[in-house]
């Protein structure tokens, strides 16, 4: 979805909109995304929620599984001018803290998909598992050993 800035009525703006893909996120519904922007004058602040379910792999049984994402995001965009003078205000070492955080608005347009996909990215867990437990704990089983590995006993030989 992308917004153009000059058709802004009366500076605020409500979407409600879907995706049906994102790049390297495989989608298992479409993505529910409703939220407002609002317009002061070149500096463009958008908030809302998003929505969605996607498909992963299990980090233990290695089975397909299904995430409920749900959050709030939002994002400050600047237009080309004001960006260009806030990458040349940045120190080359400097301390940012959340609201200072800027996207360009390219040709009066804010891409608003490439700020959700990166919001579904961070929400997603780090290691998906199956809830409340896997149902097949076979490749599990199999993999995993009490045992001392053969290429360290010689060591704990000589330990002892």
């Amino acid at each position: 979805m992308r917004l153009e800035i000059k058709n802004f009525p009366n500076q605020i703006l409500e979407f409600d909109f879907y995706i049906d893909s994102m790049e390297d996120i495989d989608l298992k519904d479409r993505v529910h995304v409703i939220g407002t922007a609002v317009n002061n004058n070149g500096k463009v602040e958008i908030s809302g929620k998003y929505s969605t379910k996607v498909k992963t792999q299990c980090v233990r049984c290695l089975k397909e599984i299904e995430i409920e994402l749900s959050n709030n995001f939002m994002g400050t965009f600047l237009d080309e001018s004001e960006y260009i003078q806030y990458l040349k205000s940045l120190n080359a070492e400097c301390e940012i803290n959340q609201n200072e955080i800027y996207d360009e608005i390219k040709d009066g347009v804010i891409d608003l998909e490439g700020l959700i996909r990166e919001y579904i990215i961070l929400d997603m867990p780090p290691y998906p598992q199956c809830e409340p437990v896997c149902e097949d704990d076979s490749e599990i089983e199999k993999h995993s050993d009490n045992g001392i590995d053969p290429r360290w006993q010689q060591l704990l030989q000589i330990k002892n």
